[in-house]
């Protein structure tokens, strides 16, 4: 597929955002690529949205819906949608000038890709001129949908031009999903072919306190954790269940070999720490369990220990496992029996070594007293003193590294 025959669909869902949705059209027109078509889908606004829509009738199409929430929108602005690639904006952000372009080159010289997606930066409302600082990915050599099944890391929709066909392949939507959209989406895609990531500032992310979610469903920025866990955990629940074990791994082996015990286990550990980030203890576990009966006399290998500290360390905080002890004395019993236990413990603390050492700066004695004890809950002695010993030694290093870079 040649690049000029590259069509770009925009579709814009929008909900009462008279403030800013003149802004998020603006920056799609002053694309250095024009798409195919502007889509502005009104899921059922009640403010001056289709008057604001009207000053561009000329330059997009408007259709407007009952209220039904942003994936509907999608799905309404899909149908109508004519392009090869598509692309969602959001309604309170602003694209970078040349996204569009950015965005869409790797799908010219790769015809397989499903997706791409570029960085961004965040500003505050008000501050449009005021220096904004670029959210950095993970890169550490794991595939790209593992790294997503551990979060959401693209917090910004507009970062990611899709196929249309992939979007296609995951109709109909769910209906049940109602927070996490665009986790949704990108997870949907992601599982069809090969990503490209584009190394360039694609989207200004607009960061303001207001309502979100359709109006049967509405939630306050304070109950956004609440709803985006339920939700992740829905999503995740019945993928990594349904995913064979070599999409796990880095590079992933797509060939039909059967995988050897090395790579069968470096597999369960990354499910088992995608399923704990993800609240999904009861999976998280029986994964755990699988993977540290293969092999049992082989030590885990360095990689492994370093996916493993993962699991605690889930972006909306781990209060459950403090509230249920069951579930740390469940990662211990699983570690107990190998000789190389102590090591295996010592990379499932760390994240609880950060918790202390944040609780300790900010004078925080509720949050120091739970996450001490959930250490002593998963610690024994022997495994407390090479984790401080372990954190130490990293501490060290950093100052060395600081040291020889100044």
């Amino acid at each position: 597929m040649m690049k000029e025959s590259l069509r770009v669909s925009v579709i814009l869902p929008t909900f009462n955002r008279e403030r800013y949705l003149a802004d998020s059209i603006t920056s799609i027109l002053e694309q250095t690529k024009p798409p195919l078509e502007i889509l502005v889908v009104d899921d059922g606004s009640t403010d001056r949205t289709p008057e604001i829509c009207s000053q561009f009738a000329a330059l997009i199409t408007y259709i407007r819906q009952d209220n039904a929430g942003k994936l509907t929108a999608i799905a309404t602005g899909l149908d109508k949608a004519g392009g090869d690639l598509v692309w969602i904006m959001d309604d309170d952000d602003i694209a970078a000038p040349d996204a569009l372009e950015r965005l869409t080159e790797p799908f010219a010289r790769n015809p397989e890709l499903v997706l791409t997606y570029g960085k961004m930066t965040r500003f505050d409302e008000g501050a449009l001129q005021s220096r904004e600082e670029v959210v950095e990915y993970p890169e550490d050599g794991r595939p790209f949908l593992v790294r997503l099944m551990e979060d959401c890391f693209i917090t910004g929709h507009p970062c990611v031009l899709v196929r249309r066909d992939a979007l296609e392949q995951m109709r109909p939507f769910d209906s049940k999903v109602l927070a996490s959209v665009d986790y949704y989406l990108h997870l949907g895609v992601a599982i069809q072919g090969p990503v490209a990531f584009v190394d360039s500032v694609v989207l200004r992310q607009r960061q303001h306190p207001g309502l979100r979610g359709p109006r049967t469903l509405r939630y306050a920025e304070g109950d956004r954790n609440a709803k985006w866990i339920a939700h992740d955990a829905y999503l995740l629940k019945k993928l990594i269940s349904d995913l064979p074990q070599r999409a796990y791994l880095a590079p992933p082996p797509w060939s039909k070999r059967r995988l050897t015990a090395a790579e069968q286990r470096m597999a369960l550990i990354q499910k088992s720490v995608i399923a704990g980030r993800k609240k999904l203890w009861p999976d998280a576990i029986d994964s755990l369990d699988a993977a540290l009966d293969i092999m049992r006399d082989t030590p885990l290998r360095q990689d492994e220990l370093n996916v493993l500290a993962g699991m605690l360390g889930c972006r909306y905080g781990i209060s459950e496992v403090h509230e249920a002890p069951d579930i740390l004395h469940e990662l211990y019993t699983a570690s107990v029996e190998r000789d190389d236990r102590t090591r295996i413990l010592t990379a499932l603390s760390r994240p609880l070594l950060h918790e202390i050492k944040i609780a300790w700066r900010q004078l925080d004695a509720t949050r120091a007293a739970q996450a001490v004890r959930s250490w002593f809950r998963l610690m024994d002695v022997h495994a407390t003193w090479c984790a401080f010993q372990s954190a130490v030694g990293r501490n060290l290093g950093r100052m060395a590294t600081r040291s020889r870079a100044s």
